[in-house]
């Protein structure tokens, strides 16, 4: 069991990393709020996950006693992950106030800072006064959470979205959980103690992530968009738009796009095959090209989306 952890612990700071440089590669530039506040997140996520594998190390590996005092110092980390996370899921919603789950804990995270501090240096041999202060974080990460959650299903947010917050909030719950009902020693008898596990949440959370950054970063660029064809006489009148052609050149450029010679385009139009010539002559020189295949080309290029943009000019005067 112990090397079926030891791998899981392994594979999840991988995936960890993966997802903190996906995470960095996709907000590179970008200023959105979701990318901002994602990325300390992960981070956090990421160091919370190098943590437990010291302790399990520690306790398991090395076989060293139990050290309370690092599973409190991982209480406190885990404070300012929830308050991460309270972020991040905030960032969802796209408004620019905090809301008030994230005030509040931002300003708890604070008091639970300096609590924690004190009772390690005044009373140390107290450790529920440590303990103490976990349950309100734990309420608020539940129903800042919960309130989230239900008021983006009210504004029809994807599922796949209140799906992903649902799974991060429930395994940050036991986690938490785990953290606190191991240091309080309730479970202390038991043959696996409760922290040999959190590497199963932990890993479960990275997976979240990756799925979510994937849809988000990724997902898009896999898919194939259908090329968008236009109509002949729409590419046709777009092309005549954009290089300034008479209705004589626009006839002979779709008689030259339908694979006519001079001749037989003289017998369509009813011109000789001089004033064919000079047509053409013209309507190369237009479009700055030196044969037929470039002028089919242009006309191809805009029937499918490709073609150059208006010249600012032309583009008022259409």
């Amino acid at each position: 069991m112990r090397h079926v952890i030891v791998f899981c612990y392994i594979f999840t700071i991988l995936i960890g990393v993966s997802a903190l440089t996906i995470q960095w590669l996709a907000g590179k530039g970008r200023r959105e709020k979701n990318f901002s506040v994602m990325k300390p997140f992960i981070g956090m996520l990421l160091f919370m996950n190098l943590y437990d594998f010291i302790i399990y190390y520690s306790d398991n590996i090395m076989g060293g006693p139990k050290n309370n005092l690092l599973l409190s110092i991982g209480d406190c980390f885990i404070a300012v992950l929830v308050l991460l996370w309270l972020r991040v899921i905030h960032s969802f919603s796209e408004e620019p106030a905090p809301s008030r789950s994230v005030q509040f804990a931002e300003k708890y995270v604070i008091f639970y800072g300096f609590f924690w501090l004190a009772a390690i240096i005044f009373f140390p041999e107290i450790y529920w006064l440590r303990l103490i202060i976990d349950l309100p974080l734990i309420v608020l990460l539940l129903i800042g959470s919960i309130l989230n959650i239900q008021d983006s299903i009210e504004k029809g947010a994807p599922g796949g979205l209140a799906a992903y917050k649902v799974v991060i909030t429930f395994f940050m719950i036991v986690n938490y959980a785990s953290y606190f009902i191991s240091e309080s020693g309730v479970l202390q008898d038991r043959d696996t103690p409760i922290m040999d596990i959190t590497i199963f949440y932990w890993l479960i959370i990275n997976i979240a992530n990756m799925v979510l950054l994937y849809k988000r970063d990724f997902q898009n660029s896999y898919k194939a968009e259908p090329a968008v064809v236009m109509d002949l006489k729409d590419a046709l009148d777009n092309v005549r738009i954009k290089y300034e052609l008479t209705k004589r050149e626009i006839e002979i450029l779709e008689q030259i796009y339908n694979g006519r010679t001079n001749t037989q385009i003289a017998e369509e139009l009813f011109i000789s095959e001089s004033t064919v010539k000079a047509h053409i002559y013209n309507l190369f020189r237009k479009l700055e090209v030196k044969s037929r295949v470039e002028a089919v080309c242009i006309v191809r290029e805009e029937k499918e989306g490709k073609g150059k943009e208006y010249p600012k000019n032309k583009a008022a005067e259409s």
